[in-house]
């Protein structure tokens, strides 16, 4: 045999065995990242699912979301989409009173297609808490709280108080989902005793002054006319400027009880409810659209008002 075809022979072998060389390393490199892929997947979806069963919905989204990007699976984007939807329909819940958005985002996660069993059930069960928690806000508080904001407007306090104090009484009301309820009832109820105490100050005063004025000699009278003139003055300047706190203030000036109830009456006139603001919420949502620009109380729009809920009231 030819030393060439000897030769060619060798240099064939040799790229054969390189080439196979090569092939062998690439396919056991793409074996080697699958199995880390695969065993990086397998972890964060069991700690997705540890965290749904201590119903850490939050926490298993973010689970599961890395689970998707170790592996694209539909499975890991369904697991992640149902708890995202069990998570924001809690927080909506705890955090304000918008119990018909929070048991949509229930019902969504319930309905998930290829979601998990355990959060469809956890889902179910939520559902009907939240049907619960909607009924009695729309069937019992807010009707109260339409009553006790009407005593407010017509004067009539003590009927305000009682009413207030009357859905801090309700046997359901220290549930989770009524948080936001009890914050701004109470917000209410001190506005309206600030309101009945002033309201009783100011009868006090000017009962004091008749009887002082006929017992009293002309000069006499006329005196306690002046004091009493003078401490009604003083109790109107309280009573407007009571409520108030470092919070109180828009624009640089301060909000009174007086702008607070304009504010609710503008809210009247553009169809959105009131009956379940605090008022440090009016004051806030004033304050939001004095920074768009509406820096009068009967300029603030509809627009204003859905920009400052979807900022978090």
């Amino acid at each position: 045999m030819k030393k060439s075809t000897i030769w060619s022979i060798i240099v064939v072998a040799v790229l054969a065995l390189g080439g196979a060389g090569v092939y062998f390393y690439s396919s056991q490199q793409k074996q080697s990242q699958e199995q880390m892929a695969n065993s990086s997947y397998s972890s964060h979806m069991q700690a997705g699912k540890e965290a749904v069963k201590a119903k850490r919905y939050s926490q298993a989204a973010d689970e599961f979301d890395q689970a998707y990007q170790a592996k694209a699976t539909a499975q890991a984007k369904n697991y992640q989409a149902q708890a995202e939807n069990l998570a924001d329909s809690i927080k909506l819940a705890k955090t304000t009173v918008k119990y018909a958005s929070a048991l949509n985002l229930a019902q969504k996660a319930q309905e998930q297609n290829g979601g998990y069993s355990v959060m469809t059930s956890q889902a179910k069960k939520l559902v009907k808490q939240l049907k619960a928690v909607k009924d009695n806000y729309d069937s019992e508080i807010k009707p109260l709280l339409n009553k006790a904001a009407k005593a407010m407007e017509d004067g009539d306090y003590d009927s305000a108080v009682s009413t207030y104090s009357s859905i801090l009484d309700l046997p359901y009301i220290n549930g989770a989902y009524y948080a936001k309820v009890r914050s701004n009832v109470k917000d209410l109820l001190k506005e309206a005793k600030s309101k009945q105490e002033d309201s009783s100050s100011e009868s006090s005063s000017s009962s004091s002054s008749d009887s002082s004025s006929k017992s009293s000699s002309k000069e006499s009278s006329s005196s306690s006319s002046s004091a009493a003139s003078s401490s009604a003055s003083s109790s109107s300047n309280q009573a407007e400027g009571s409520g108030t706190s470092n919070n109180d203030k828009v624009g640089g000036s301060t909000v009174t009880s007086r702008d607070v109830q304009q504010i609710r009456t503008q809210l009247d006139k553009l169809g959105e409810s009131t009956a379940g603001w605090s008022p440090q919420d009016l004051i806030n949502l004033f304050n939001y659209a004095y920074q768009q620009g509406h820096t009068t109380i009967d300029s603030i729009t509809k627009d204003d008002v859905e920009g400052y809920l979807k900022s978090g009231k």
